[in-house]
C-alpha cells in the first residue's frame, strides 16, 4: 500500500528543487509527519482534510489544512486530496445539508432572545450561520474519526494479507 501511495506523491527532493531553499520552506520540510508515509500520518491526514473539508471555511480550507497538517504532524497531500470531498460542486449541497441538520436539532432551543436587540437581518445571519457550523460540526467529527479508524483498519487488512501471502510462498518453497 505504502508504494502505491508513494507512487503518486512528489518526492520531498523534488518539491525542494522545485520550491526552493528558503526558509520557509526548510522549516516546512524539517516537520516530522508532513511528508510522511506512516500510516498513522497517512490516516491522520485523511482525518484532518475530511474535516476541515467539511466545516464552512471555503476560502481558508488549504491553509487551514496546511496548520492542521504541521500542527498534527499529518501527511499533508493526503490531508490536501480528502480536503477535496467539499469541491465546487459538493459545496452548495453540503452546505445546505448542514444547515437544515443544524436547524433541525436546534429549531426549538435557538436562544432567539439574544438576538433581540440586532437588525432583523443581522438575525438571521446569526441564526442560519449557527445552524451551518453546527449541522456541520455534527458531521465532520464522526467522518474524520470513520476515515481515520478505516484507513488504520484498511492497512491492517492489506498488511496481513501480504504477510499471509509471504507467508505461503515461503512453506510452499
Amino acid at each position: 500500500m505504502r508504494n502505491a501511495i508513494k507512487k503518486w506523491l512528489p518526492t520531498e527532493h523534488g518539491l525542494r528543487r522545485r520550491m526552493g531553499e528558503r526558509r520557509a520552506q526548510r522549516w516546512l520540510f524539517a516537520r516530522r509527519g508532513v511528508w510522511s508515509l506512516h500510516r498513522r500520518a497517512l490516516a491522520g491526514g485523511i482525518a484532518a482534510g475530511l474535516f476541515i473539508g467539511l466545516t464552512p471555511t471555503v476560502g481558508l480550507q488549504t491553509p487551514l489544512t496546511l496548520l492542521a497538517a504541521i500542527g498534527l504532524r499529518v501527511n499533508f497531500p493526503l490531508a490536501f486530496l480528502a480536503l477535496w470531498i467539499s469541491n465546487p460542486l459538493t459545496t452548495p449541497l453540503l452546505y445546505w445539508g448542514f444547515n437544515r441538520l443544524g436547524a433541525h436539532l436546534l429549531r426549538e432551543h435557538f436562544p432567539a432572545e439574544l438576538l433581540t436587540n440586532l437588525a432583523p437581518y443581522l438575525q438571521v445571519v446569526i441564526q442560519q450561520s449557527t445552524y451551518l457550523w453546527l449541522g456541520s460540526l455534527i458531521l465532520a467529527i464522526p467522518a474524520a474519526l470513520l476515515s481515520y479508524t478505516g484507513f488504520m483498519w484498511a492497512w491492517r487488512v492489506h498488511t496481513m494479507r501480504r504477510w499471509r501471502r509471504r507467508s505461503v510462498a515461503r512453506q510452499a518453497v
